[in-house]
């Protein structure tokens, strides 16, 4: 039999392109309320980091609407959806992840809330990376005597840092054709902006615009820029996967020592029971 810790990290692409890959049903419910790194079905550290990210997030989130509220237009940004995303998901993370820890057996195999957490994690990673790129690489250099602040690093690059970084603690897998959960985020928002601009709204600036990627004066402009932001999803899609990839390959060549230290443990007291019979 194959030994699947040789296996290249890298998963053929092709096997990730089936009908069934848009599902976001998991047989191992445990595997959402887990690290892919604890031994045991509880773990005390998985769960305090757990709680100490969703506190996080959520110092983060009020923090800043105190700190830019701006008379509501804070509510505006992708940015904030993003992060409004992160504080969400991380707190339903801590949620699950908690409820297991009292009742192992609570969650079933295709339990809605596992699904919507699911859905969740993957579309607030890949926005939060795509945010990150587009706001340093775009955004940013043209913004009018910007300076770099506690929120704008914790909204624009620690956020990104930490799903990423919780990418590899997590159990559960990862999916291409789940692209189009961080896909519908972004057509909804592209949508409200096009709305916004309709009805007359304006940046913290005064612009007719949120963002001069998506000025809608310049029709053009702003489709193009969707597009690009969509081939970036679409990208980051692949890379998260390409984590998850990454993570149960590390997990499973470190795993080989201790599973052959057992076998090799059992065959020898096997041996020594039969010498004494």
């Amino acid at each position: 039999m194959r030994d699947k810790s040789q296996e290249c990290c890298c998963h053929p692409l092709l096997d990730e392109f089936q009908r069934s890959k848009f599902s976001l049903h998991h047989d191992e419910p445990a595997d959402f309320c887990r690290s892919q790194w604890q031994r045991g079905t509880r773990s005390w550290i998985w769960l305090i980091y757990r709680l100490s990210l969703a506190a996080f997030f959520a110092g983060g989130f009020l923090g800043s609407v105190i700190e830019t509220f701006n008379e509501g237009k804070w509510f505006i940004y992708l940015t904030d959806w993003g992060f409004t995303l992160c504080f969400y998901t991380c707190t339903f993370g801590a949620v699950i992840s908690t409820i297991y820890f009292i009742r192992p057996n609570y969650f079933e195999p295709g339990c809605c809330s596992l699904k919507i957490y699911w859905a969740s994690h993957f579309a607030t990673t890949v926005l939060a990376l795509v945010i990150t790129l587009v706001y340093w690489s775009t955004i940013y250099p043209n913004l009018p005597d910007e300076t770099v602040d506690l929120y704008n690093v914790w909204e624009h690059a620690i956020n990104s840092v930490c799903m990423f970084f919780d990418m590899f603690m997590v159990a559960f897998p990862s999916r291409v054709m789940h692209f189009i959960y961080p896909l519908v985020v972004g057509l909804i928002y592209g949508l409200f902006s096009l709305i916004y601009y309709w009805s007359g709204g304006t940046d913290i600036f005064g612009d007719h615009f949120i963002y001069f990627i998506l000025d809608w004066e310049r029709p053009g402009l702003a489709i193009g820029s969707l597009c690009i932001v969509f081939v970036l999803m679409l990208i980051f899609c692949v890379v998260v996967f390409g984590i998850y990839r990454l993570r149960t390959w590390i997990h499973e060549r470190s795993m080989k020592p201790q599973r052959t230290e057992l076998v090799q443990t059992r065959a020898t007291a096997s041996k020594e029971i039969v010498e004494n019979v």
